[in-house]
């Protein structure tokens, strides 16, 4: 694909490198200055110095949905005053685990309760609807299998 085609199709390359021999993971976002860690809680073999890799999965899923909500409603003209997001993702780990051959269709539901504050009922139901279509990590998630509850309300 040429630089044109992907300068056309907006593709960006996200990079990150992962180094651990044992507990803690520590993980850096190359090519800029952010680095954090992975762990685990003591009860499951880490250190618990970290959240573990789907902490950090679901909080993308929240910030993914918050950053897409504030382009979506700037789009729309609505004045979004805050946004609040819970998000909850239940996860099969047989494949984590060795009880089962891979992860496959692991995603079993998705629960995304937003309240958007300066805007009425209607217009949050628009905005979670838009906001769900574009949010690439829900997409993922879609894509994987897992039932979608999402509740876009005026708050």
């Amino acid at each position: 694909m040429s630089d044109t085609a992907n300068t056309e199709h907006h593709v960006e390359t996200f990079k990150a490198t992962a180094h651990g021999s044992g507990w803690p993971t520590a993980v850096a976002i190359t090519d800029t200055e952010w680095k954090f860690q992975v762990d685990e809680p003591e009860e499951d073999g880490g250190s618990n110095s970290g959240p573990n890799p789907m902490h950090h999965f679901v909080a993308s899923l929240a910030g993914c949905q918050n950053e897409q909500a504030q382009v979506v409603a700037e789009e729309l003209g609505f004045e979004a005053k805050q946004v609040a997001i819970t998000v909850e993702v239940a996860l099969n780990l047989d494949g984590f685990m060795g009880a089962a051959d891979n992860s496959e269709g692991c995603f079993q539901r998705v629960r995304l309760d937003a309240v958007v504050a300066g805007i009425d009922a209607s217009q949050a139901a628009e905005l979670g609807k838009r906001v769900d279509a574009r949010c690439p990590i829900l997409s993922v998630l879609r894509s994987g299998g897992a039932t979608i509850e999402s509740n876009w309300t005026a708050g």
